[in-house]
């Protein structure tokens, strides 16, 4: 099938390329395309856009209010900073660009991410450890740009591929003249801002899997803040590398499952360890399934490891009882009184569907987690779908917390259906590239079996 084949639609075609189409519905649209045109500085590599939708999602429903102020910072910063032919502009409600012809590609680039860290610094606080949300512009049509994500570990523009690497500053990216002023640390803050996944074989009665952990952020919804990690695992079977899903975890033999969460729950504190006390905010999420937490030796091991991590790290611990779909609710409530003193809450996760979640009800639970299906929906579909498992959940358990969100967009909206508590998945927090990167490397530590997990992890 030919590019020109009409059957394939212009915005799919863009997808397959790397890129996304940004219509400019606008009157002086023909008028800022052409004078980027006149510029060259999409050509050039020096026409940057900066996506505000992280930012929005932290403000929640002070964006309203402050909206206006956050275009006028983001001008007076570039203005105090550029002169002509330098210049930036509000594209629409949720995106900034600016053209730099007069700075070199890379550290123009550099330049508009420390606007953006400085932005968020002055609204909301630190947003250091999350990518900045920095994108390549190039001209399309006369009423649209086509945008391509900018890796800031990679990225040079055209004619800068040779000039050698980024340098950091603080964990974060400096220009070229700039250095590294953390005395030599650049490189280490860096890292302990990057998501990280480390990985470990676990064997039982002759079945063997992999346990790949990472701690996903967690947001409080009303305030849209970020409260802490969830200790989260994909497993896999050795064999062919195939991703379990919820119902096949819930079908592992006990033994299995409790040597699965055992093996997260030990990569998962280690890894908390590697992050400041800033990263790590106020709170820990600690899963394990049902049949784990039912077993005395596991129940004693769990407790007693989270206690002295949390005394370690001034963590509070919110438990997280997983696989209760079809569990009596006397035995809910049972294993909820037994590790209730170990802890500050606990929630339970159960199937997304709303009979389900109502057996929880009277189970000493404060929570229901649930986790996304991923299904694509629009964002009227999603409001409904999620405000119905929220009502269920508040119903039974007081709050509803939603497990493994793509991106932004999707926890904004689900604020607005009565969420309380959500979730990203790690790889939803880097560039294609960095999860790319993470992924290969999580298997290349997966495949080397014999390669203990505290040899993988630097001492805390």
């Amino acid at each position: 099938m030919s590019d020109t084949d009409p059957a394939v639609p212009a915005d799919l075609a863009a997808l397959a390329s790397g890129t996304e189409k940004l219509p400019l519905v606008r009157e002086d649209a023909v008028v800022i395309v052409e004078r980027l045109r006149e510029t060259k500085v999409d050509i050039t590599g020096r026409a940057f856009l900066l996506k505000l939708d992280t930012l929005i999602v932290r403000l929640g429903a002070k964006w309203d209010a402050k909206a206006e102020f956050v275009f006028a910072h983001l001008k007076t910063t570039f203005e105090r900073q550029f002169e002509e032919p330098n210049w930036c502009i509000k594209i629409n409600d949720d995106a900034w660009m600016a053209l730099l012809p007069a700075i070199g590609s890379r550290k123009g680039a550099l330049a508009v991410a420390d606007i953006w860290r400085d932005l968020c610094g002055f609204f909301v606080g630190d947003m250091s450890s999350l990518e900045v949300p920095i994108y390549e512009v190039h001209v399309e049509d006369v009423d649209a740009f086509l945008l391509k994500k900018i890796d800031l570990n990679t990225w040079f523009g055209p004619g800068e591929v040779d000039q050698g690497p980024l340098k950091t500053r603080n964990g974060q990216f400096n220009s070229e003249a700039g250095g590294d002023t953390t005395g030599g640390n650049g490189a280490q803050a860096q890292a302990a801002n990057r998501p990280v996944i480390v990985a470990a074989t676990v064997s039982y009665g002759g079945r063997n899997l992999k346990v790949a952990s990472a701690v996903e952020p967690l947001f409080e919804m009303k305030k849209m803040v970020m409260i802490g990690h969830r200790l989260e695992a994909m497993v896999m079977e050795n064999i062919d590398n195939t991703l379990l899903d919820r119902k096949a975890l819930a079908n592992l033999d006990w033994n299995l499952r409790e040597h699965v969460d055992l093996t997260n729950i030990d990569q998962g504190l280690k890894l908390l360890r590697l992050k400041t006390a800033e990263q790590r905010k106020m709170m820990m999420v600690v899963p394990a399934a049902f049949s784990t937490f039912a077993s005395a030796r596991a129940r004693q091991k769990i407790t007693t490891e989270v206690a002295r991590a949390a005394a370690e790290l001034g963590l509070k611990v919110l438990f997280e009882v997983r696989g209760l779909d079809g569990v009596p609710p006397h035995r809910v409530l049972e294993i909820v009184s037994l590790i209730k003193p170990f802890c500050m809450t606990v929630v339970g996760s159960v199937s997304p569907d709303r009979k389900v979640i109502s057996t929880l009800n009277k189970c000493g639970l404060s929570g229901v987690c649930i986790e996304y299906d991923g299904v694509k929906r629009d964002e009227d579909a999603l409001k409904d779908y999620l405000g119905a498992l929220s009502t269920a959940a508040k119903a039974s358990a007081g709050a509803c917390m939603v497990q493994g969100f793509d991106n932004y967009r999707q926890m904004a909206v689900a604020r607005l259906a009565g969420v309380t508590h959500a979730s990203m998945k790690t790889a939803a927090l880097m560039s294609p590239k960095a999860a790319a990167h993470v992924a290969k490397s999580a298997a290349d530590a997966l495949r080397d079996s014999g390669v203990s997990l505290n040899a993988a992890l630097p001492e805390s």
